[in-house]
């Protein structure tokens, strides 16, 4: 390609809503791992009060139109605050960055087929017209418009939207990333995030007739986390280290009924989230535990083996379809659980347990440089996502771009070699 390389933020806050993470990188035409390697994170935590404010969004009976539309602008100041300082801390001006990808905060996700539908308290499924199957949807918020006026950077935003409209899941979208970063000519590679939810991507060799497939495995951070703070009456917001989970013993009897969850057994493309496998089902696992007189302790060591589980099964049972995996390159919050990682190593020991930074990768800026490659890709008119990962129809160019007072500027760097 044509183009220069291009200096971009990527923003990430995840279902976990404990800050939005900020990666500043340099974007070659061809991307490649080092380029992703290079990548400085800064984060942004929300307060108290922010998150607050977030999670009211997430009780979809009393959250109001009013309520989403103002924290659309209210989170968008929040995002543009966390990309100046993330500027800042590298070193940077506004006018050095050329790009921001944004992937926002979601609030909402109902994909297609089954796990989407939400409940209300009423019994009554949240289909449009009385229908029982509800219409796939998604929203993320955090308006661009107010990252692209504050900062005067060119933002591009609301990836998912246009991968659901081409009938896929709308995620996982990081399969697109760990396909570029680490697929190898020879290996079958599994891509872990352990984020709130968990997601696979398995890779087969570069070489091989099959394709990358992606999916969301179940629960991780955002139950644990929640369990973590019921156990210490809101002392903790989660397990440091494992320590409570490892004081525990997994309850199989628990154990196994948790992993009767259909959504499991489901076959790929498939993706949930909070509303699936938010508060509510936590507070679930914890009155069941308490049924079964279990401690704390092992409720929480019950739903660490859950995660290790499902995410075992998952990359087993891609077995038949792109050979036995050597890896597993784990990233993402969960990966400073020690005790959550010696459990994967130990329900496969025939694969090679490793985070993202054995290749040379931040394992806690990987979703934040995601989004920066998305948006590089997107402003380069390059089709962005894995159909074969995302289950969509074709592949498409994903993200809304909202022209900064730079964007004349940002044109002529991607699409003229010479100078501007």
């Amino acid at each position: 390609m044509q183009g220069k390389p291009l200096v971009v933020v990527g923003l990430m806050s995840g279902t976990s809503a404990d800050g939005i993470d900020a990666a500043v990188l340099t974007v070659p035409p061809r991307p490649d791992i080092a380029a992703a390697g290079a990548a400085r994170l800064h984060t942004r935590s929300f307060s108290a009060e922010e998150r607050e404010a977030i999670f009211a969004l997430f009780d979809t009976e009393q959250a109001t139109v009013r309520d989403v539309c103002e924290m659309n602008f209210r989170i968008g100041e929040w995002f543009a605050d966390a990309a100046l300082g993330a500027i800042a801390a590298a070193g940077l001006t506004p006018r050095d960055v050329d790009l921001i990808g944004s992937h926002g905060q979601t609030v909402f996700h109902s994909p297609p087929g089954a796990g989407g539908a939400v409940v209300h308290k009423s019994g009554v499924s949240s289909g449009v017209g009385g229908n029982t199957a509800p219409t796939p949807s998604t929203l993320q918020l955090g308006e661009p418009s107010v990252i692209a006026e504050r900062t005067g950077i060119t933002t591009v935003a609301d990836f998912r939207v246009r991968d659901m409209a081409a009938g896929g899941h709308g995620a996982p979208l990081v399969s697109y990333v760990d396909a570029l970063l680490f697929g190898h000519p020879s290996e079958t590679r599994a891509v872990l995030n352990l984020g709130g939810i968990a997601n696979v991507t398995m890779l087969p060799p570069q070489d091989a007739t099959s394709s990358p497939v992606a999916f969301d495995t179940g629960p991780a951070n955002m139950v644990l986390d929640w369990l973590a703070s019921k156990a210490t009456a809101g002392e903790l917001q989660c397990d440091v280290g494992g320590k409570l989970a490892a004081a525990g013993t997994p309850d199989q009897l628990l154990l196994d009924e948790l992993l009767a969850d259909a959504y499991f057994a489901a076959p790929p493309p498939k993706t949930t989230g909070r509303e699936r496998y938010g508060a509510a089902y936590a507070r679930q696992v914890w009155q069941r535990a308490q049924d079964r007189r279990l401690s704390a302790e092992d409720s929480l060591a019950t739903a660490l083996a859950l995660t290790v589980e499902t995410v075992a099964r998952a990359v087993e049972a891609s077995t038949l379809t792109h050979g036995a995996a050597t890896a597993l390159i784990a990233g993402g919050g969960g990966t400073r659980n020690p005790v959550l990682m010696a459990g994967l190593a130990r329900r496969l020991p025939s694969v090679a347990v490793s985070r993202h930074e054995a290749y040379g990768v931040s394992s806690h800026a990987k979703e934040a440089l995601s989004f920066g490659l998305l948006a590089a890709a997107a402003i380069r008119g390059e089709p962005n996502t894995v159909p074969s990962c995302t289950g969509a129809r074709h592949a498409v160019v994903m993200g809304k771009i909202v022209p900064g007072a730079n964007y004349a500027t940002l044109m002529h760097k991607v699409f003229c070699a010479g100078p501007a």
